[in-house]
This record gives structure tokens, C-alpha cells and sequence, in this order.
């Protein structure tokens, strides 16, 4: 479709017209500022290990062999740094750094956002804290005594290793 040249000026006339109506005090050889360039956002790194649901039973958990103790003993043990008011340091029952827990709700958590920090998923349903890299299992890690000590006996926290994860 050919449109005619007078069809294309009469637009950018009626905006000129506009324009000259207008009373604003700027200088007329003012330009529209440059665009500044706005680094491209960086995405954010998931948390955990940013599985799905593993889609297991959470009933096939023999009690085996601790896949990530050492991460939890180091979840624990910074979680306790980061966290003094969580803990109370003065008393220990088991083991020197088996503290009690002052806050038994949110140092399960918290010992779970720093595994999660490490590349590992976890989730903990009140009683145990569960622990995958991988879909093919998950382990299961109790880190308080009932009493609200730390657990930290010679097979640790460890309980069981679920086939597959249930989470």
C-alpha cells in the first residue's frame, strides 16, 4: 500500500502545531537526555540445591550411613556462631558442644538455610530435619534431644536415608 507524502506530513505538522502552543520556559535547543545504559540485571542464585519434590514415600529409610553429616556438624556449628542468643553456651549435656537450645523452633531452621547456603536442600517437619543433594535419596538428621540439647553423639544427628527423597 503506497501511502502519499501529504498523508505522512500532516501527523508530524499537527504535532509541530502542538508543540508551539506550548508555554514552557526551555530552551528550544534543548535535546531529550541521553539514555543511560542500566547494567542487565544479574539473576539471582537459588537457594538449595533447587530440586522438585523427589516424589518418595518417606517410608523406604533404613538407617545406613550419613551422606552429609559434616555439612550438618557445620550448619550446626555456624548456626550457633551466627546465633549466640539461640543457644545457651554455659550448658552442654552428651558432648562439650552439645549446647542447649534456647530456641527450639527457628535453630532447626536456621541450621537448614545454612545447609541450604552450602547447595543442599532441606526442610524440617518438627521433628527432623531432612537433607538431599539429589532426588535419589535424602537423609534424616534429628539435631535436638527432646530435652533441646544439641545432638552430637557418636553417630551424630544421622537416622535414617530415605529411597527416594520424599521431599
Amino acid at each position: 500500500m503506497i501511502i502519499p507524502r501529504a498523508a505522512l506530513a500532516a501527523p508530524s505538522l499537527a504535532a509541530l502545531i502542538a508543540l508551539a502552543g506550548c508555554h514552557h520556559h526551555s530552551p528550544a535547543a534543548a535535546e531529550a537526555p541521553a539514555p543511560v545504559a542500566v547494567p542487565a540485571a544479574t539473576p539471582h542464585k537459588a537457594v538449595g540445591c533447587g530440586l522438585p519434590p523427589g516424589g518418595g514415600s518417606g517410608e523406604d529409610c533404613p538407617m545406613e550411613s550419613p551422606s552429609y553429616m559434616a555439612q550438618v556438624e557445620q550448619a550446626i556449628d555456624r548456626t550457633v556462631a551466627e546465633h549466640p542468643e539461640m543457644v545457651n553456651t554455659q550448658r552442654a549435656r552428651g558432648c562439650a558442644n552439645c549446647y542447649q537450645v534456647l530456641d527450639t523452633h527457628n535453630f532447626p531452621e536456621e541450621v537448614g538455610r545454612n545447609l541450604q547456603k552450602m547447595g543442599l536442600c532441606t526442610t524440617y517437619d518438627g521433628e527432623e530435619l531432612a537433607v538431599k543433594k539429589l532426588n535419589a535419596f535424602n537423609d534424616q538428621y534429628d539435631i535436638l534431644l527432646a530435652e533441646g540439647f544439641i545432638r552430637r553423639e557418636d553417630t551424630g544427628a544421622y537416622r535414617a536415608t530415605c529411597y527416594t527423597a520424599w521431599f
